[in-house]
């Protein structure tokens, strides 16, 4: 057995409330990450994992919004 690849742990997106559109952009997200235009983009990949992040924050009982 030789595995390889990614694999992205869609169940726990989805657990989080990510929806069909925001999974493309986690797509488009890692795919620009793994390409050659990685240099040129990091900026704008960070503000959109950033923008994800924010709308589907992991405890959003510790947000700052719930403080």
């Amino acid at each position: 057995m030789n595995p390889s690849g990614l694999r992205i742990g869609t169940p726990a997106l989805t657990t989080r409330g990510f929806l069909e559109d925001d999974l493309r952009e986690v797509a488009e997200v890692v795919a620009v990450a793994l390409s050659d235009r990685f240099d040129d983009e990091k900026e704008s990949l960070a503000g959109r994992t950033k923008a994800l992040m924010e709308r589907y924050p992991l405890y959003p009982q510790l947000s700052p919004a719930a403080v």
